[in-house]
C-alpha cells in the first residue's frame, strides 16, 4: 500500500491526542446546529438519513444486548453530546458518563429529551484521569460498560494498555463490556495530522486490528470476561470505507 507520512500502515506510531480534542471542540457548535445525535465516526456526515440510519441500527441490533434494567449502573465513556445517552438514562438505576470535552459536556447537561436525569452524572474527562480519580467520587460498581462510536481510536497504546488494565476494578463481579470502534480491516493504520475531506480538518487517529484489540483485552480475560460478539457493526456500509470499518466487541462474565 501507499504510504506517506500522514498515513502509517503496520507501524505502532503516536497521534498528538490535544489535536483531536480541539477537532471535536471546534465541531461542537456545528452539532447543535446539524445534527445533534450524529455519532462520532459520521461527524462530518451531513446526511441526516445516513445518522438516523447508523442509531436505529444500533438500538435495534447491539444495543437490547445489553440488557438494561432498574437496577443497572452504567458507565459510558466518551458519551460526546449524549447520542445514546438519551436511551440509557431512563432505563437504569445510575448513570455516569465521561467526555474529555468540555462543550460537549454542556450539550449534554442541556438535552431536554434525556428523561430522568437525576439519575445521570456528566462528567468533563478523559478515561485515565478518571480511573486515577475515581475512589475519591463515591461512585458504585458499575453493571456495564458502554462505549459507543469510537473513543480508543484517539489514544495512544500506553493509554489505552493502562486503562483497560485498571478499568476491571470498577466494575461489577457480574458485568457487561459493550465497545464499538473503529478497526482497521487488514494491518494497523495511523493517521497522523492527516487533512480530511469531508472534516475539512486535519485528524488523527488509530485505526487497530481486530487482533490487536483483543491481545489488548488480555487483561479483562484474565480477570473473567469472555468475549461473547467480534463482528461488523453495520451491514449497511455507510462510510464506504476501504480500509476500516466498525467493530462491535461484547464482553461479559
Amino acid at each position: 500500500m501507499k504510504e506517506d507520512s500522514k498515513r502509517i500502515y503496520g507501524k505502532v506510531s503516536t497521534i498528538n491526542t490535544d489535536e483531536v480534542k480541539q477537532l471535536y471542540a471546534e465541531r461542537s457548535g456545528r452539532s447543535k446546529t446539524v445534527h445533534v445525535d450524529s455519532p462520532v465516526v459520521l461527524s462530518g456526515d451531513v446526511d441526516v438519513e445516513n445518522i438516523e440510519l447508523w442509531t436505529s441500527w444500533e438500538l435495534k441490533k447491539w444495543f437490547p444486548q445489553l440488557l438494561l434494567n432498574e437496577d443497572s449502573t452504567v458507565f459510558e465513556l466518551g458519551f460526546g453530546t449524549g447520542r445514546m445517552t438519551k436511551y440509557i438514562v431512563p432505563l437504569v438505576k445510575q448513570y455516569v458518563g465521561i467526555d474529555y470535552v468540555e462543550e460537549f459536556v454542556k450539550i449534554a447537561q442541556e438535552r431536554d429529551d434525556i428523561k430522568r436525569k437525576e439519575n445521570a452524572i456528566f462528567l468533563n474527562a478523559d478515561f485515565k484521569s478518571f480511573l486515577d480519580n475515581r475512589r475519591q467520587m463515591e461512585l458504585p460498581e458499575f453493571t456495564h460498560f458502554f462505549l459507543s462510536g469510537g473513543v480508543f481510536m484517539y489514544m495512544n497504546d500506553d493509554v489505552v494498555e493502562e486503562c483497560i488494565e485498571k478499568m476491571e476494578g470498577m466494575l461489577a463481579k457480574n458485568s457487561k463490556i459493550y465497545l464499538s470502534e473503529p478497526i482497521a480491516l487488514l494491518e494497523r493504520l495511523t493517521l497522523d495530522s492527516f487533512f480530511s475531506e469531508s472534516l475539512s480538518h486535519n485528524y488523527s487517529a488509530i485505526y487497530r486490528t481486530e487482533e490487536e484489540y483483543k491481545k489488548m483485552f488480555k487483561p479483562l480475560f484474565d480477570k473473567g470476561f469472555q468475549l461473547k460478539v467480534s463482528e461488523l457493526f453495520f451491514e449497511n456500509d455507510i462510510k464506504k470505507q476501504k480500509e476500516t470499518q466498525q467493530w462491535m466487541f461484547i464482553m461479559e462474565r
